[in-house]
């Protein structure tokens, strides 16, 4: 019975990206590096429907620059008693060659996806990016 609790969520993230394809990036399309967060399903809408967006193993993602796209999470989760499950995304527009690092927040059944550029700031090293909020993995503009 335990396993339930830990399958049934799975079951359910794994569901809402079952219809997505993987993200390749374009050939000779200028491109930035997004840090994406560990125990999620990454998703991009980058002039078409969303699709999943692969990591490198360093947790790294390509992303186009220099056009306005839409990343996302997915997240799915159980305590034993509720299963939460959670997609939020936000919209912006990469400059070639930057970095950028994606978090995924949730606080009770509410969730937010944030982007920060990565800085050379020894102190901090990353600072707010502009971003749209989205609602979910559509990539309706």
């Amino acid at each position: 019975m335990r396993s339930a609790h830990f399958l049934l969520p799975v079951a359910i993230m794994l569901s809402s990206t079952a219809c997505m394809s993987t993200y390749r990036m374009p050939a000779g399309m200028p491109s930035a590096s997004l840090r994406v967060p560990p125990g999620v399903t990454t998703w991009i809408c980058a002039n078409g429907p969303a699709q999943i967006l692969p990591r490198g193993k360093d947790g790294r993602a390509r992303i186009p620059a220099g056009e306005r796209i839409s990343v996302g999470a997915n997240f799915a989760s159980s305590d034993g008693y509720m299963n939460y499950y959670c997609s939020a995304g936000v919209s912006l527009q990469p400059e070639k060659d930057a970095g950028y690092y994606q978090d995924f927040e949730t606080e009770g059944n509410r969730c937010a996806a944030i982007v920060y550029r990565e800085t050379d700031d020894e102190r901090v090293g990353l600072t707010f990016e502009p971003t749209l909020e989205r609602s979910g993995p559509g990539c309706s503009r």
